[in-house]
């Protein structure tokens, strides 16, 4: 019975020590699972926040990339209409001067509508004559200019004759020209015609005309 009971004892405390053995491998595997999920957590923490900081800052970026583009844009369109405003203003300037131009080459057209006709035309006549130094010299006009010339040539040759140190004769040829157009024996020729003369000094007119009217 004793021997019998002591088997017993030692059974029942071998199935104890067994049961503990398992308990604690048991204990030991739940705390590295726990650990081994907390871990995990952790990381998906620092993933999931690292994601949200590279979006953030992804977002901030192309938040300040398109306001870049927006305000060069913006810049571009402002400086293209600034452009197109200029252009517009200076083509209505063009225009208006091109036609006060016009407009006067046909006032110079008609005598009468020029002041001091006379004394005009004796000034570019003798211009045009004693640039060329004088001599025979063919007057080309039209009528208006012949009738404002004739009355004081022989007057005007001395003059041009005195400035060229060259006697000079003088030819009035009717040949529809508002001004004079002078032609030398050797072919050579001033044009001082009053469209001539304005082309030649449009530039400075223009300037002139700018400056008044604008």
């Amino acid at each position: 019975m004793v021997a019998e009971s002591m088997t017993i004892d030692m059974d029942k405390a071998a199935v104890e020590g067994k049961k503990k053995i398992i308990d604690k491998i048991i204990k030991d595997a739940e705390a590295e699972a726990k650990d081994i999920l907390s871990y995990a957590e952790k990381q998906v923490q620092e993933i999931v926040s690292k994601a949200i900081t590279e979006s953030n800052d992804m977002r901030e970026e192309l938040l300040k990339k398109g306001k870049q583009q927006a305000a060069t844009e913006k810049s571009r369109i402002i400086s293209q209409a600034r452009l197109d405003s200029r252009r517009k203003t200076l083509e209505a300037k063009e225009k208006e001067l091109s036609a006060i131009l016009e407009e006067t080459k046909i006032i110079l057209l008609d005598a009468k509508k020029i002041p001091d006709y006379e004394g005009v035309m004796e000034r570019i006549t003798f211009e045009a004559c004693a640039s060329i130094g004088g001599g025979k010299l063919d007057v080309k006009t039209n009528l208006s200019g012949i009738k404002a010339l004739e009355g004081h040539l022989k007057a005007t040759e001395k003059k041009i004759s005195e400035s060229a140190g060259v006697d000079t004769k003088i030819k009035l040829i009717d040949d529809g020209i508002s001004g004079v157009l002078v032609e030398s024996e050797k072919g050579v020729i001033v044009d001082n015609s009053f469209i001539t003369r304005l082309e030649r000094k449009r530039r400075e007119i223009r300037k002139e005309l700018a400056d008044i009217i604008f």
